[in-house]
């Protein structure tokens, strides 16, 4: 405390038993250099005292409480007193409190001040106490006033060289109630039950001036000054009776608390600035179970760098910096964190999304360190969009597909830090056409085979596109610089990249389940094809498979830990697995058949084409194959499956087929799985090519 010669200010003390409570205790004050400072202590109100500057200097002023100090330095600034503290003529006279609440029949004891020029403590004189209006309130020779009637009264104070000093008071009814709503306690504790006035500033009620009692005393106790003692576990309720009203407080006694559970479980935790992040204890009995009446206090070190909200279960940044952040049940357990609020950026959980129209995503916006890391949740987010007529999103973040195109989500937030993610909204389903003369990768919806986006357009033909798992970008291959490589674009064809530079030919690229690297067909110096995977940039191409023979079309897993692919080692065409990095490899199926052209319906169903040389003329039909063994027909033989695609859901094929009139040219069909009316992808003419189908994860 700092304090200028002549002023004076108030301190508090409160003592807090083991389990955080108030505690009522007598208080004893004292100063270590009363020339310094001076401290008085405050009649009638326990824990209550007066700091005075005497003189310019250091001090300290210590408190002591049930064997307990606590000790305040006191700093002394300005010019030396006129005289000794405590002597000397009053020049003014104060009357604390200055204005007074009182219901019928309450008295309150006024208390005077009598101090020098300087705002030193002067020598008392004697006083004359009258009341203006003695029917409303009556005052006594020493400053006790009581109410009388309802009404305003004015007492004064006087001495005999001139000084006076008077006190509005206002006498009447007024509901009153409780600070706190419930009590609850562990057997054996007590509390100090605090009734106040709402209505005049929470001003306390005289304990004595009530009527205390405990509706069940093997539960709790109370005493005539409402103090509440815990007896036994159960409930009870306090009547308390006072100035024409009653109030009843529910009270809980709980089990012992023996144990805390708290989460998180690190002692140290980053909260963003701005931020909050969550932190929970519960009080458990001997038995581990959780005992839910057993107060906790939480308690933040330094409330300018962070809080602690009840109501949302977490810390708050407030402040760059370090502090703690501790809970307290009863029993003395605790639990003490070291909160460290850092100066953070935004970032969303996702910068690109693909959707269908219709389909909704809810993006996440957290708190990020200086180095971009994710942190807490943030809060306060003011979602927008640029683009609401294709992707429009709510308050919580949830984006919804509109129409075809792509759209800005903004995120901003209330300390004026922002991302950005980029939603694409496109079809459900890719395939290559030739219909407007070049081979162009096309979109469109189960729902409307004909009504189809065009995506790619221009020289050289594009074929076997795969969207990533986001729906963000779609890899392809294209002969458009004069070999067979591989491309990535975004969803809706723009910021196309050349991911191959090679003179072999790639093919049937297939992403990994993070959208970071893909898989594909390559040939070797050798003219054997195997299979490769590499960044989505095209950098760190990786071999994965090796030897003589033929090694194509893969497919990644939903779980993106293995891929199938088909490959003749054996001698003829069979369906290989092996892990993501080209580990493990072995056989799928084997036999005399071919069976080629493997997709996933589940992480432990695959499907693939099956060509049957036993008859007159082969048949090629869609098997899957399960853990069981068990071998299902997903098409009838009247359709002749080269390539197919499974949707996300595992409903629907999407299968270039042989015409089934024998004309020689192959159709696109949706080929339901489990039953239905297959449909056939419209054609401009019998030129026109469909090739490799893919669908949005």
């Amino acid at each position: 405390m700092s304090l200028v010669v002549g002023e004076r200010r108030e301190v508090l003390a409160t003592a807090y038993d083991r389990d955080g409570d108030i505690a009522s205790v007598s208080f004893v004050w004292a100063s270590t250099n009363s020339a310094v400072a001076m401290v008085e202590e405050e009649p009638g109100l326990p824990g209550v005292a007066y700091v005075i500057g005497v003189t310019p200097g250091s001090a300290s002023v210590q408190v002591q409480a049930a064997g307990r100090t606590a000790t305040l330095q006191v700093e002394v600034g300005g010019g030396a007193l006129a005289g000794p503290v405590g002597t000397g003529k009053a020049t003014v006279l104060q009357v604390e409190p200055t204005r007074v609440f009182l219901f019928p029949t309450e008295d309150l004891q006024l208390r005077l001040i009598f101090l020098k020029d300087d705002g030193t403590a002067a020598a008392p004189e004697a006083v004359q106490w009258r009341s203006f209006r003695p029917e409303v309130a009556a005052v006594d020779g020493t400053g006790r006033i009581v109410g009388l009637s309802e009404g305003t009264g004015l007492v004064e104070a006087a001495t005999a060289t001139g000084l006076t000093r008077r006190v509005q008071v206002q006498v009447g009814q007024a509901e009153w109630g409780f600070a706190e709503p419930v009590v609850s306690l562990s057997p054996a504790l007590s509390d100090t039950v605090v009734a106040i006035v709402p209505s005049q500033g929470n001003r306390p009620v005289p304990p004595r001036a009530l009527q205390w009692g405990s509706t069940n005393r093997n539960v709790a106790t109370v005493t005539p000054l409402g103090v509440v003692t815990a007896i036994s576990g159960g409930q009870t309720e306090l009547v308390v009776v006072g100035f024409g009203q009653e109030r009843r407080l529910p009270v809980t006694v709980h089990r012992e608390v023996e144990a805390i559970s708290v989460r998180p479980a690190a002692d140290t935790v980053v909260v963003p600035l701005g931020g909050q992040e969550p932190f929970k204890a519960t009080a458990l009995a001997a038995d581990d179970t959780p005992v839910p009446q057993a107060p906790m206090i939480w308690m933040v070190g330094d409330t300018a760098i962070a809080v602690y909200s009840v109501a949302d279960t977490a810390a708050i940044g407030r402040g760059i910096g370090m502090t703690s952040l501790t809970v307290r049940a009863p029993g003395g357990l605790e639990k003490t964190w070291t909160l460290n609020v850092v100066a953070a950026g935004i970032v969303l959980e996702a910068d690109r999304v693909g959707l269908g129209v219709g389909e909704e995503r809810t993006l996440v916006a957290r708190y990020a360190d200086d180095l971009g890391q994710p942190l807490a949740r943030a809060r306060g987010v003011v979602w927008t969009s640029s683009t609401p007529e294709v992707a429009r999103v709510d308050g919580g973040g949830r984006v919804t597909g509109v129409a075809i195109g792509r759209a800005q989500i903004i995120a901003n937030t209330p300390l004026g830090i922002s991302d950005t993610a980029t939603v694409f909204v496109q079809r459900e389903i890719l395939f290559s056409s030739t219909r407007a003369g070049t081979g162009d990768i096309y979109a469109f919806d189960r729902d409307a085979p004909d009504q189809l986006e065009q995506i790619t357009e221009g020289v050289g033909d594009d074929f076997s596109p795969e969207y990533s798992p986001d729906a963000s970008r779609i890899a392809f291959v294209s002969t458009r610089d004069g070999n067979f490589e591989l491309y990535v674009m975004d969803a809706d064809g723009s910021n196309l990249r050349r991911l191959t530079e090679t003179r072999s030919t790639e093919g049937d690229p297939g992403w990994m389940l993070d959208g970071r690297r893909l898989v594909y067909h390559a040939t070797d110096e050798t003219g054997a094809i195997h299979l490769w995977s590499m960044r989505a940039d095209g950098s760190d191409q990786r071999q994965l498979t090796s030897g003589a023979g033929v090694n194509l079309m893969p497919a990644v897993s939903p779980d993106g830990r293995r891929v199938a692919f088909t490959s003749t080692r054996q001698g003829n065409y069979d369906i290989f697995v092996m892990d993501a990095d080209g580990s493990n490899q072995r056989n799928f199926t084997s036999s005399s058949e071919n069976e080629m052209a493997p997709a996933w319906i589940s992480d432990s169903v695959l499907a693939f084409v099956r060509e049957d040389r036993s008859g007159r003329t082969p048949t090629r039909t869609v098997m899957a194959l399960g853990p069981s063994g068990t071998r299902t027909a997903l098409t009838t033989p009247e359709y002749a499956v080269v390539v197919f695609a499974v949707s996300a859901a595992g409903d629907l094929l999407a299968a270039i087929v042989d015409n089934p009139d024998g004309s020689g040219g192959q159709q696109l069909m949706l080929l339901p799985i489990g039953g239905g009316v297959p449909v056939a992808v419209p054609k401009v003419s019998d030129r026109e090519q469909q090739q490799t189908p893919s669908f949005r994860r």
